[in-house]
C-alpha cells in the first residue's frame, strides 16, 4: 500500500478523533500538535493508527514506541492525565488501565520508572485500542449530522471544511506559537453557521463520490436564486497547466450566464451586477486569446487598462454595468489588480476559489469560499 496513503489515513484519523473530542466536551479548549497530537484540561492525548496485519509482538512494539514518549512527558508534569488511543488492525476496541505488570512487559529493558513512578503512572494512564477508521469517520459525521440538522451528505461536506480548519490552525501557526493552536466547538458552530469564512478540500472526503461532492456544493453554497442580491463578486480560478481556451470561455459565459444581472433594459441601475474573473496562473498569451475570442461574440473587455501600457485603473475596472454598454463580466489580469480592486470595492463583496493546488491568501472580511477541485469542469457542475 502506498506509505502517503497510509500517512494521510493516520494523519486523518487523528483529526477525527479531535473532531470527536470536540463535541464530546463542547465547553472544554481543545490543544492540537502540542505537547501530544491534542489535549484539554489535564489530558494529553497521542493518536495512532495501523492498519496492518502485525503478530502480538509487533502489536506490542507499535505501543510501546509511543507509551516511552508519553512517559517522557509524565516525568516533566505527573499531575497530567494520559491517553494512548491506538488502531491496531485485528485488537478489539477497549478501554483499558494497565497494571504494573502490564506496564513492565509492554517497556521490557527500556523501563525506566521506579516503582513508586510506575504505580503512579498507571494511575495516570489509559489505554483505548480504539475503532476502525470508517466507523470513527461514520461517528464524525453523526456527530456533525445531529449538532447542525444536515443530512449524511451535508455533513461529509462539512467534515471537509471542519478538517481543512484544524488543519489550517496548524499550519499557520509554528510549535512556538502553540497558545493559537487550540480550538473550541463554538468555534466550529461559528464556523458553520456564519459561512463566511470556509475552505473545503475534496482530499478530505472519501467515501462521497465525486458526483455527489459537486452537487452539494453547488447545493450549500451557489445555490438558484430568482433574487441574487447585487454584490460585487469575484470568481478566482486557478489555471496550473495549459487549458484549451474554448474550456476556459464556456466557463467565462456560465459564470456570465448565471452571477450577472445586465440583460434588460427594464432592471434598475442598483440591481444590475457583472462577476470578476482572475484566471490565477494563466498564460499571458493564453489570457489574450481568450479574451479576443469573447471580443469577436461581441463582448466588451473590461480589465481596468484603457489603452496600450496603460497603468491600471480602479474606476475603470469598476465602471458599472448598463444595458447599453452590455457588459456581462470582468477580467482581472494580475494579482496586484486583484489586491488594488478588493481594497477599493464600494460595495459587499464574496470571493469564490477554485484552487487545485493552494488558495491565494487574500484579506477579506466578506464572504470568502474556496473549493478545491480535480479540473477546470468540476467548476460548471458546482456554480
Amino acid at each position: 500500500m502506498d506509505g502517503a496513503y497510509i500517512a494521510l489515513r493516520g494523519y486523518k484519523f487523528q483529526f477525527d478523533r479531535t473532531i470527536l473530542e470536540m463535541f464530546n466536551n463542547s465547553t472544554k479548549t481543545i490543544e492540537i500538535e502540542q505537547l501530544q497530537d491534542y489535549g484539554y484540561d489535564d489530558y494529553n492525548i497521542q493518536v495512532k493508527y495501523h492498519n496492518t496485519d502485525y503478530t502480538a509482538s509487533e502489536q506490542k512494539q507499535k505501543i510501546k514506541k509511543p507509551l516511552l514518549q508519553i512517559i517522557e512527558q509524565f516525568k516533566v508534569d505527573k499531575a497530567k492525565k494520559f491517553i494512548l488511543y491506538i488502531y491496531l488492525k485485528g485488537v478489539t476496541p477497549i478501554k483499558k488501565t494497565l497494571s504494573v505488570s502490564e506496564l513492565d512487559d509492554i517497556l521490557g529493558r527500556l523501563n525506566k520508572l521506579s516503582t513508586t513512578e510506575k504505580a503512579e503512572f498507571v494511575n495516570s494512564f489509559t489505554l483505548i485500542f480504539a475503532d476502525d477508521f470508517e466507523t470513527q469517520y461514520n461517528n464524525v459525521i453523526q456527530c456533525i449530522k445531529t449538532s447542525y440538522s444536515k443530512t449524511i451528505e451535508e455533513a461529509e461536506i462539512y467534515y471537509s471544511i471542519i478538517s481543512s480548519h484544524l488543519l489550517d490552525i496548524v499550519k499557520d501557526n509554528p510549535p512556538s506559537n502553540k497558545a493559537l493552536r487550540v480550538i473550541r466547538k463554538s468555534d466550529i458552530d461559528k464556523l458553520i453557521m456564519n459561512g463566511k469564512k470556509i475552505i473545503f478540500k475534496s482530499t478530505f472526503i472519501e467515501f462521497l463520490t465525486k458526483e455527489k461532492q459537486l452537487k452539494h456544493l453547488k447545493h450549500l453554497f451557489f445555490k438558484s436564486s430568482l433574487n441574487k442580491e447585487p454584490f460585487e463578486r469575484i470568481f478566482i480560478i486557478e489555471v496550473s497547466e495549459p487549458t484549451q481556451s474554448q474550456k476556459l470561455k464556456d466557463l467565462v459565459l456560465i459564470i456570465k450566464t448565471k452571477w450577472s444581472n445586465n440583460k434588460t433594459k427594464s432592471i434598475p441601475a442598483s440591481d444590475r451586477f457583472v462577476p470578476y474573473i482572475f484566471f490565477n496562473g494563466i498564460d499571458k498569451d493564453a489570457l489574450v486569446k481568450l479574451k479576443t475570442q469573447l471580443q469577436k461574440d461581441g463582448y466588451p473587455i473590461i480589465d481596468g487598462y484603457d489603452f496600450f501600457n496603460a497603468p491600471f485603473r480602479v474606476e475603470s475596472i469598476k465602471v458599472k454595468p448598463t444595458f447599453e454598454n452590455r457588459i456581462f463580466f470582468k477580467f482581472i489580469n494580475k494579482l496586484e489588480d486583484l489586491e488594488n480592486l478588493t481594497n477599493n470595492l464600494d460595495k459587499t463583496n464574496e470571493i469564490y476559489q477554485f484552487f487545485t493546488t493552494s488558495p491565494l491568501s487574500i484579506i477579506s472580511e466578506d464572504k470568502h469560499i474556496k473549493i478545491e477541485i480535480q479540473e477546470i469542469e468540476d467548476i460548471k457542475h458546482i456554480i
